[in-house]
């Protein structure tokens, strides 16, 4: 958050800084870290996560009345991130076309990487849940939230988290056979 507020307040045309919208750096302050750690477990890195947490902040400042006038604000700015997250993703595939077309041979696979097949493959069987599902997962056994957090970011009601959260543990049992 230290890098956040001086980055959104900038300067006024006579070189003083801006003043934040009230109540915007309570919000920071409130759900930094919570948006910051969901970033890094769906992302898989601290960098790109702090990146991608930052950019939806200044999405987030830009539009902070609309923010603020939502039914949810909690939700709408999940959705935000969601779609910092999307554009990280979409970054990472460039850069991966980018190196794959100017690499010379295929690097040798890493020996270490045959002892993490079993939570890599829970991570791909969690990629494949439907968006909701993935969603509520990650969010409840991944990050530790509970419930009623769950339905008030994602703007459902409880029993259907409680829905959302059993098909996919069901979907995770079938598809690890388990």
């Amino acid at each position: 958050m230290r890098r956040l507020v001086p980055e959104i307040r900038g300067e006024t045309e006579g070189g003083e800084p801006c003043a934040l919208p009230p109540g915007f750096e309570d919000f920071v302050r409130a759900h930094h870290k919570r948006m910051l750690g969901l970033a890094r477990h769906r992302l898989g890195d601290s960098h790109d996560a702090e990146e991608a947490t930052q950019d939806a902040f200044l999405i987030a400042y830009r539009k902070w009345d609309t923010l603020l006038s939502a039914q949810n604000p909690i939700a709408l700015f999940y959705r935000i991130l969601q779609n910092c997250l999307t554009d990280q993703y979409r970054r990472r595939a460039r850069l991966a076309r980018r190196e794959q077309l100017t690499a010379d041979l295929p690097e040798t696979e890493d020996p270490q990487a045959l002892t993490l097949e079993t939570p890599f493959a829970i991570t791909e069987a969690i990629d494949q849940l439907p968006t909701r599902q993935r969603e509520v997962i990650t969010l409840k056994y991944l990050l530790g939230w509970e419930n009623h957090e769950i339905a008030v970011m994602l703007d459902i009601s409880h029993p259907t988290v409680s829905l959302h959260a059993k098909r996919a543990r069901q979907r995770l049992r079938d598809c690890l056979g388990l």
